[in-house]
């Protein structure tokens, strides 16, 4: 078993998405590494009041924080929306607890929101039989992307949201330092609009206790979103020619209260500068395909788009879709046959536009982009496959 600091980077990449779900090509984690999960409190309520993509920034900024500790590290995680699930090697835990801590103080300073972390190591999720899996899965040429799998993330979850502390590192905002770098993250897109109707944001769980069931259930539902929306070109939620940086200081302020926590106030004078003059000759340099040194601005919207998460798994199959009423409606149809045959339970969300944040390292490939649907997305989606879980647990008789 790999027991190192470089156990995710030396971790081969499955091929295609089709492997994420394949959990039997998914291996454990090391016991000396720990689960992290990093979520708003109050999430719903926030979206509520029309602050989603507050939520939604701080759970990318908060990836910023992690990766940013220790870069020659490679480090898994999944966003979920309003927050994000990593794990990190027993050798980084030191430094990154008070980058989380970093990110709790932007969230609170900058949003007004308070983000919830917790730390459980797998030892000892394994002890109580709660296995902690992953894969590493191809994204692009340039990226790749993590797969969950396993109790232990559920588990993880449920004890860092309630007030169980067994094993449990809690992590609070004045426990410590705070000293958390957001360098790379990045938030300069308008919302992309639907091209067909909506932006569908899509949570599917299986619920056999037979992996192997779960994996033709997943198998079955990706089928039928092909049958029903084509191949992926046809339903994937960006389009290179949809693209537009913005120079609106409403949209662009996301990205400035990040960049600029703790900043002095001249520090933030000349973030906001700097980030209207790099928008306006990005337009210029895009609009007429030019290449620089530091971009390549005729190729940077097609890897933008190949470097998109529209769709992941960590346990719960996750996919942003863009597609029509009556194929949101034959897709219900479905998933809601499957639910009542006790197979997987579901959520879902239509949305008119498409969020879109990014984390930057270098912007010839080395860029991944998160997307949700606006107005709620994953975290309303959500509500609906919580009730479901419930009801499907309801109907299993008692031991």
């Amino acid at each position: 078993m790999r027991t190192t600091s470089n156990f995710y980077r030396d971790l081969p990449a499955l091929p295609s998405f089709a492997d994420a779900y394949e959990t039997r090509q998914h291996v454990p984690l090391p016991l000396d590494w720990w689960v992290v999960i990093a979520d708003v409190i109050g999430s719903t309520q926030a979206i509520a009041a029309g602050g989603y993509k507050q939520v939604n920034t701080v759970g990318v900024a908060c990836i910023a924080a992690v990766l940013n500790v220790d870069r020659a590290t490679e480090i898994p995680f999944v966003f979920g929306g309003d927050g994000a699930n990593f794990s990190v090697p027993s050798t980084l835990v030191d430094a990154v607890i008070p980058a989380l801590r970093g990110a709790q103080a932007m969230a609170r300073s900058g949003f007004g929101l308070e983000l919830r972390v917790g730390l459980l190591q797998v030892a000892n999720l394994k002890r109580g039989g709660f296995w902690v899996n992953l894969a590493k899965v191809r994204l692009s040429v340039h990226q790749t992307q993590a797969a969950f799998s396993g109790g232990g993330w559920v588990e993880a979850e449920r004890r860092i949201k309630s007030e169980q502390t067994t094993g449990l590192v809690r992590i609070r905002e004045q426990d410590g330092p705070t000293t958390a770098n957001f360098d790379g993250f990045e938030c300069r897109w308008k919302a992309v609009p639907q091209f067909n109707g909506h932006k569908l944001s899509l949570l599917v769980a299986a619920t056999s206790p037979d992996p192997l069931v779960n994996i033709a259930t997943y198998q079955s539902v990706t089928e039928k979103i092909r049958d029903i929306y084509g191949e992926v070109a046809h339903y994937h939620p960006l389009r290179p020619g949809y693209l537009r940086l913005s120079l609106s200081p409403r949209k662009l302020r996301n990205e400035w209260k990040i960049r600029t926590h703790q900043a002095s106030l001249w520090q933030s004078i000349v973030y906001a500068a700097k980030l209207l003059l790099q928008n306006l000759a990005g337009m210029y340099l895009f609009a007429r395909e030019l290449n620089t040194e530091a971009v390549r601005w005729s190729a940077y919207r097609v890897e933008l788009v190949e470097n998109t998460d529209f769709r992941k798994f960590d346990g719960v199959l996750r996919m942003v879709i863009d597609g029509s009423d009556a194929q949101a409606t034959a897709l219900t149809q479905y998933l809601q046959d499957q639910f009542d045959a006790g197979h997987l339970a579901f959520g879902m969300f239509k949305s008119s536009e498409l969020l879109l944040t990014c984390l930057v390292q270098s912007y010839n490939g080395k860029h991944l982009h998160f997307v949700d649907g606006s107005d709620g997305g994953y975290a309303l989606a959500a509500i609906d496959l919580k009730q479901q879980l419930t009801i499907l647990k309801s109907r299993r008789p008692s031991a």
